[in-house]
């Protein structure tokens, strides 16, 4: 019995954070269209290969894993005035929770243009839009009610009690973004704000019916030399969707091991507050990258429900010109 309810629980829990706040990652830097549309086809090269994966466990019920797959690119080099950049880009994103009861995919188109604020290009600014089509999947068979425990003990062929009757719904929404780059040839500095769930999409999987609030998110950070085989990177974001706030901030030390191409080594500490310390550690090797951070949590908040530790892996490859991977590529 106590599974049971903590089963429901579980589920109502569910129901409250999809309300609450989309599905987010730590190493945002590694999912760039989901962190703000205006990212899409920002490169020095032709395209960008990202993905993310991460997993994280729950307190009497089933882990959480989102996977994240995206590829977008920098078009019309050839066609475009100097230093202005087109993008075009598109992302797969599946997310599970509660053994894999509740699914959601999603997949999103992005489009971006980007424009120099000088003559050199060190300055620019970037538009973006996004259109995403979400399915969520409700698999009633993998949850157990308080309903469905009689005096013969559990039996699933009872009817669960509960006004959950979608099994499936499906909607479309709208995301905006604008970012702020600064490149020089030593460091570098980012700003950006981007909008989702504009349309604010109507959510029905539940019987109450329940439109799913704006997620605004605000970015900043920067990048530079501290030696000539040495960098530091710095970052903060801020994200509020309805009633719930995140706020993240942190730094990292990037070594580079030797001469030419890159080939460097980072390691970094995140905190988002008032719920995890994040260390990362990542290696960077051309125009590939790898990276690995582990969400310890902190929060004071105890639930049946809890949301525990998270782990999360991330593989991103830039595709570069030859004359780029003959020499060190300082930040993209």
């Amino acid at each position: 019995m106590k599974k049971a309810w903590i089963t429901v629980l579980g589920l109502m829990f569910m129901c409250k954070v999809l309300q609450a706040q989309s599905y987010h990652f730590s190493q945002f830097f590694s999912t760039p269209l989901l962190t703000n549309p205006a990212n899409t086809g920002f490169l020095e090269g032709p395209y960008r290969i990202a993905s993310n994966f991460r997993t994280q466990g729950q307190m009497g019920g089933g882990a959480y894993f989102t996977g994240y797959l995206s590829a977008d690119f920098n078009l019309f080099q050839d066609r475009l005035s100097e230093y202005h950049k087109a993008g075009a880009g598109i992302y797969l994103m599946n997310d599970q929770s509660l053994n894999g009861a509740l699914k959601t995919n999603a997949v999103g188109f992005s489009a971006a243009y980007h424009v120099p604020l000088d003559i050199h290009g060190d300055h620019s600014i970037g538009l973006g839009f996004q259109g995403v089509y979400h399915q969520r999947l409700i698999d009633y068979s993998k949850l157990s009610f308080g309903n469905q425990f009689g005096s013969a003990g559990y039996d699933p062929s009872l009817p669960i009690g509960e006004g959950l009757n979608n099994k499936s719904v499906g909607y479309f929404d709208v995301n905006a973004g604008m970012v702020y780059n600064i490149i020089l040839e030593d460091r570098a500095f980012f700003g950006g704000v981007s909008v989702y769930n504009i349309l604010r999409h109507t959510e029905n999987v539940i019987e109450d019916e329940f439109r799913m609030p704006l997620r605004i998110t605000a970015q900043a950070g920067a990048q530079f030399f501290i030696a000539e085989y040495s960098k530091a990177y710095f970052s903060i974001t801020h994200m509020q969707q309805g009633e719930a706030k995140e706020t993240t901030v942190g730094a990292a030390y990037g070594q580079q091991l030797t001469d030419g191409i890159k080939n460097e080594i980072n390691i970094g500490l995140w905190y988002r507050y008032k719920d995890a310390v994040i260390p990362y550690v990542g290696y960077f090797w051309g125009g590939f990258q790898v990276g690995l951070s582990y969400d310890h949590t902190v929060s004071s908040l105890k639930t049946a429900a809890e949301v525990r530790n998270a782990y999360e892996l991330t593989l991103l490859y830039k595709a570069f010109d030859k004359t780029a991977m003959k020499k060190l590529i300082p930040w993209y």
